[in-house]
């Protein structure tokens, strides 16, 4: 009763080393990809698709990441068997030369013995009755012999059978090299596996083609949606509606069990979703009323100052933040079941998680990259030949694209080791964190910088009640895990 009482008053997270660092990877590298698609939009390259597919992209490099694990650590393996397995040649061998070592000490320890003897039966002159003794130190030279050898038999048959325990260990890491414990079990029950037998029908590589099409979507809404609202305020609501979400898949879908405390965090969250949401609607609305002369001003700057301008009345339209809301949810949706998808296929069905982020990234490229080359235009969200036409002039938003895609992959990859070593549902609640590193950054490059059209600015009062929203989501993600050590 005693510990759970402690338990109750204590928030349990008792993840391993390794789990620290891929959620902490996660974070940081979740927070700089947002960071830089801004900075890039906020820079004038408006491109949401063209960032799509180099997100894609991005991620099915993941596939040669994946080759060169797999040649490394099998060399790596080949050599320590090398070095470590002894062969059956190897081990009858050394079983002959201890036999014959010990038989011929076992020899000399007989000699030594009878010459003892000799030396006792001349010096002794009632020999005659002692014949029994005379034999004890043969007998006891015959046991010691006896007794080595039985050791050196035992002590051999012991060695191979550690030989070929750690052959057959090694052959398994061979197999299974990219495989870390199946997630989290917290909350499966026998009906949640019955529930997703059928992932074991489908063929092996066609698995990760359910996710990519989710990827494919939701990649796109997401990039999108940084078009029409803050860097910082679309982390907080894709973070916030992606744990509520995740936690009704994770129930509808996988039948995970959910305990009451978790639910309450989840309604916790979901309120500083809407409060996050109304607060940053409230700022654009008052931003759109003090703006109006200003719009006739710059309509008699040049044709740059215009266009810059325009974009950021865009962005501070409240008609516009509600399309970006939109496509935040939407986004949410799709990237929900993405991550359910995943957990399903490799935990369920043990995929390797750096091939599924391939595949998914390879497959996602290439049926966006032919939807990119035909109607592309048509969304009306990007203009490509003015993409193209920027790429072919700015030697430096050249570099910078060449480097987007390296982010996306290292993202890529700690998002979905996170999803392998725990669940798609702890996942979306670490993700949280993000905000407070994207907002800080944000905040910092305009106040610290040279250039007030980069960053975000903190709007009285309309900046604390999104602070406030932001707090609620916290102490739900507090709640969400407060009771964990006594559900388990």
């Amino acid at each position: 009763r005693k510990p759970t009482e402690e338990a109750s008053t204590t928030m349990v997270c008792k993840y391993s080393g390794y789990t620290w660092s891929i959620l902490s990877g996660m974070i940081l590298t979740g927070s700089a990809r947002s960071i830089m698609v801004k900075l890039a939009y906020q820079s004038g390259f408006q491109a949401p698709l063209t960032i799509t597919l180099l997100y894609l992209f991005g991620q099915s490099l993941s596939v040669f990441v994946y080759w060169i694990q797999q040649k490394w650590l099998s060399n790596d393996y080949n050599a320590l068997e090398s070095s470590i397995i002894v062969t059956d040649d190897q081990l009858k061998q050394t079983t002959h030369e201890t036999s014959i070592e010990l038989s011929s000490n076992c020899s000399n320890d007989v000699e030594l013995a009878q010459q003892r003897e000799t030396k006792e039966q001349s010096s002794c002159e009632e020999a005659s009755g002692d014949a029994e003794e005379i034999f004890l130190p043969n007998s006891k030279a015959d046991t010691v012999g006896t007794d080595q050898l039985s050791d050196s038999q035992d002590s051999t048959t012991i060695l191979s059978e550690m030989y070929k325990s750690i052959h057959t260990s090694i052959s398994l890491l061979k197999n299974n090299n990219d495989e870390m414990p199946n997630g989290s079990n917290h909350g499966l029950t026998p009906q949640s596996a019955e529930r997703i037998r059928w992932a074991h029908d489908i063929p092996y590589y066609v698995r990760p083609a359910i996710p990519a099409l989710f990827n494919l979507l939701n990649s796109a809404l997401r990039w999108a949606s940084l078009l029409y609202i803050d860097a910082s305020v679309a982390e907080m609501l894709i973070s916030g509606l992606e744990l509520t979400l995740s936690v009704v898949a994770a129930r509808v879908i996988r039948k995970r069990m959910v305990s009451r405390s978790r639910w309450v965090g989840v309604v916790i969250v979901a309120v500083g979703v809407v409060v996050i949401e109304r607060a940053n609607n409230w700022k654009h609305q008052q931003q759109e009323e003090e703006q109006p002369d200003d719009n006739v001003e710059t309509s008699n700057n040049n044709e740059d100052d215009n266009n810059s301008s325009s974009s950021n009345v865009t962005r501070s339209s409240a008609q516009n933040v509600t399309i970006g809301v939109i496509l935040i949810i939407l986004q949410s949706i799709l990237s929900v079941l993405q991550d359910i998808g995943e957990e399903i296929f490799m935990q369920a069905t043990t995929f390797p998680a750096m091939m599924m982020l391939g595949m998914e990234g390879l497959y996602g490229f290439v049926i966006g990259l032919i939807i990119y080359a035909t109607i592309g235009n048509k969304f009306g969200i990007e203009d490509i030949d003015d993409t193209i036409s920027m790429l072919m002039n700015n030697a430096t938003l050249r570099w910078w694209l060449l480097g987007l895609p390296f982010l996306f992959l290292l993202t890529g990859i700690f998002n979905i080791k996170a999803t392998e070593v725990t669940s798609a549902m702890t996942r979306n609640v670490w993700k949280n964190l993000r905000t407070v590193l994207v907002w800080s950054i944000a905040l910092c490059i305009f106040y610290l910088g040279n250039n007030s059209k980069y960053g975000e600015a903190w709007h009285n009062p309309d900046s604390f009640f999104i602070l406030l929203g932001f707090s609620v989501m916290t102490s739900g993600i507090v709640v969400y895990y407060w009771y964990k050590s006594q559900e388990q």
